[in-house]
């Protein structure tokens, strides 16, 4: 294991918290995720301005739209010097073959995102849904499989059933979790039972950034076999 298979999520407001971060830690990560809670506050400058540190760019806006909102908004990607973005399975299959196809136009990988690591299945069924979320994640892989995105978001819970099902997609598994604590995250483990599992990619965000961000990386880097 390497610093390859990490991306660490950036959950910050400000240009300045980004830079710093990243000054830090890029030379021991894989690429740079970057969530709501940035891309809201920051301009399409700002957001380019990033690939100086020569690492892949993972745009989570989570898209969740008509098709043709959801199509625009993929195209609306297209000079920001990106390389992922994520859109929600539940988009469904039409609208995620769309989206994929422009996508693909403009060299940026689609990854799906399945249920939420911070839900349960009690979660589920208050919002109505019958599945357990195993059920729920296994229904959507198959069709982020049919539209032939690039990969899933997924819990690395889920990871072994969805090799299974759909070997070709990436896994890319926020939910990771040092120690005992576990945040607002329900279904978890920690980097190196991911990776057994067959995890493709690491999101990580507060273990790494609560803190001190170099020492946490390091003691994230040795604790995988």
């Amino acid at each position: 294991m390497t610093n390859k298979n990490i991306f660490v999520a950036c959950d910050v407001s400000s240009q300045k918290e980004i830079l710093d971060l990243l000054e830090l830690i890029h030379k021991d990560i894989s690429g740079i995720k970057i969530g709501l809670q940035y891309i809201t506050q920051r301009s399409p400058e700002e957001i380019k301005e990033l690939s100086k540190f020569k690492k892949p760019i993972f745009y989570d806006g989570k898209f969740f739209d008509i098709k043709n909102t959801l199509v625009e908004s993929i195209k609306s990607l297209k000079n920001l010097n990106v390389n992922y973005a994520t859109v929600h399975l539940l988009n469904g299959l039409d609208s995620l073959k769309v989206a994929n196809k422009a996508a693909q136009e403009i060299n940026l990988k689609l990854l799906g995102v399945s249920v939420l690591t911070s839900f349960g299945d009690e979660d589920l069924e208050c919002l109505g849904f019958n599945s357990k979320v195993e059920d729920q994640v296994k229904r959507l892989i198959k069709i982020a499989m049919e539209a032939q995105l690039y990969g899933v978001i997924c819990s690395p819970l889920e990871i072994k059933m969805i090799k299974e099902i759909a070997p070709k997609l990436k896994c890319y598994t926020p939910g990771i979790r040092m120690g005992n604590t576990k945040d607002d995250q329900k279904r978890t483990m920690n980097a190196n039972e991911a990776i057994k599992e067959g995890s493709d990619c690491l999101i990580i965000g507060r273990p790494i950034t609560k803190g001190d961000p170099k020492e946490n990386i390091k003691n994230i880097l040795l604790s995988i076999d």
